[in-house]
């Protein structure tokens, strides 16, 4: 789901230290330009960030951007499965 959210500057999303942030406003007010964000556009950028980035703290910069928790497809997938084989037996 997140990648949808990557095709177009008028709305990208990343992945930061296992949160979701809807980065399209901060886009023009980025320091090293537009370009260089959107590398992390629609996916988990935190090893990217983390090493260009080491000393910020996107909690605080990006609060008002957040989405909410990043899971990958394979933990939703394991999240929508039924919690016991139990739940069929009568």
């Amino acid at each position: 789901m997140l990648a949808t959210h990557a095709k177009t500057p008028a709305d990208i999303w990343t992945a930061l230290n296992g949160q979701v942030y809807n980065i399209t406003a901060y886009l023009p007010f980025h320091p090293g330009g537009e370009k260089d964000l959107l590398r992390g556009a629609g996916k988990d950028c935190t090893k990217l960030f983390n090493a260009t980035h080491p000393w910020v703290n996107v909690e605080g910069m990006l609060a008002e951007c957040l989405i909410g928790i990043y899971i990958t497809e394979e933990e939703a997938t394991t999240l929508a499965a039924p919690e016991s084989s139990l739940e069929s037996v009568d």
